[in-house]
């Protein structure tokens, strides 16, 4: 199969939040839901709800469908696919299994590279999503909306990808309620969005995730689950790690919490490491994206900054989407270096000569002797080792 990633220009796959899937992972795909096609007792139907160019219903035995919104992808698959197997429309628009000729009796098995956008954002040069779905299947994410669907088409098996996001993110995973009570994740091979190819900006972890219809799952099965990444062979388990969650703040405060910090400092907010490893950190004035900086705790986004400057994994990608990764007592052994770091190299820091003596002198920091090249190095190996925690290589889960 020809790859045909670069089929649409970049303003059809901002719209749609498509990617044409590399023949690789779409393989994987077909390995993965090859031991229930075709089962005794019973006829199965392989349906990609986004199909695109139909690389997931192509070369399968037996019986299967397509749908796209999609006018150009739709005449592609009627050129390879059943004119009858192939449906032009909004799948997020009453699915039904009456509606791609599906019975209530056959097995029905999902596949697919359904759109993932966050239709709330902007993208670049002021494009944006818009989500037309059923009310219940309504979410800022499309990616989401379409595990909704698979729900309510009552799929027995779902074997998509997208965002690992959707699952780690403990808020992302309220969103799937509906799915994730009667669907349980069996399988989940790991890999970066760079695989597309044109995702642009920073990369982030994708799962091909093989679900069955069943008991479901919560958050605490995901949390140990053992996803397998493909490039390293290794494993990740979201366990594994310590974050920043409930120990430094992500978010400017809402209704409670102090507003204005006592040492007139904020820190610019932050939903995960890739975004923390964006944003500018400190700064000497309130803003709305500001975190109150407190003297207290200082130590605590001293610690962001000392992170932001040296975690850089060979696999960053693996992490991105996590909250900092941190070791409490870690933290609090050097704290007072940390603060003296984060003091001589933020060039806000630098530049505040009298709240820089003042948090100084509360550490116990003599700003008057640089920090060692020793100390660097102590601080980038401390941080560069929580990477190993998460046993993201064969090594790691050995010690784990």
């Amino acid at each position: 199969m020809t790859d045909i990633c670069t089929h649409l220009d970049r303003d059809d796959r901002v719209k749609l939040g498509a990617y044409y899937t590399p023949d690789d992972l779409v393989a994987r795909v077909h390995d993965l839901i090859a031991p229930y096609v075709g089962r005794a007792g019973a006829r199965s139907v392989v349906f990609d709800p986004a199909a695109g160019y139909g690389a997931f219903v192509q070369g399968l035995n037996g019986e299967v469908r397509a749908a796209d919104i999609d006018d150009g992808a739709v005449a592609r698959l009627r050129e390879v696919l059943p004119v009858d197997a192939v449906f032009h429309g909004n799948s997020l628009r009453e699915p039904t299994r009456a509606r791609y000729r599906i019975g209530e009796a056959d097995t029905l098995i999902v596949v697919g590279n359904p759109p993932y956008n966050d239709t709330t954002s902007e993208f670049r040069n002021g494009r944006k999503g818009r989500n037309e779905a059923d009310a219940d299947l309504q979410d800022r994410d499309l990616g989401v909306s379409f595990l909704r669907s698979y729900a309510r088409l009552r799929a027995d098996v779902v074997c998509v990808l997208h965002p690992l996001s959707y699952l780690i993110k403990r808020t992302n995973f309220r969103r799937l309620k509906e799915f994730a009570a009667h669907y349980r994740l069996r399988r989940g091979l790991l890999f970066s969005s760079a695989h597309f190819g044109q995702t642009g900006g920073t990369k982030f972890p994708v799962v091909i995730a093989l679900y069955e219809r069943g008991a479901g799952m919560d958050y605490e099965d995901v949390r140990t689950f053992d996803f397998e990444v493909l490039e390293s062979g290794g494993t990740f388990r979201l366990d594994a790690f310590t974050t920043t969650d409930g120990l430094i703040n992500k978010y400017p405060p809402r209704k409670q919490g102090p507003r204005e910090s006592d040492l007139g400092l904020y820190y610019y907010t932050f939903r995960d490491i890739n975004s923390l490893l964006r944003n500018a950190g400190f700064m000497a004035a309130p803003h709305d994206n500001g975190i109150v900086v407190l003297r207290r705790e200082f130590h605590r986004y001293a610690y962001l900054h000392a992170f932001k400057r040296f975690f850089a994994p060979a696999d960053a990608w693996l992490y991105g989407n996590l909250s900092p990764l941190v070791k409490p007592a870690w933290l609090e052994a050097h704290r007072r270096e940390l603060v003296a770091f984060a003091l001589q190299d933020h060039p806000v820091l630098v530049k505040a000569a009298e709240m820089r003596a003042s948090i100084a002198a509360d550490y116990g920091v003599d700003l008057r002797a640089a920090v060692k090249p020793a100390v660097r190095e102590r601080l980038r190996d401390g941080i560069m080792r929580l990477a190993v925690g998460g046993a993201a290589c064969p090594q790691a889960a050995q010690a784990r």
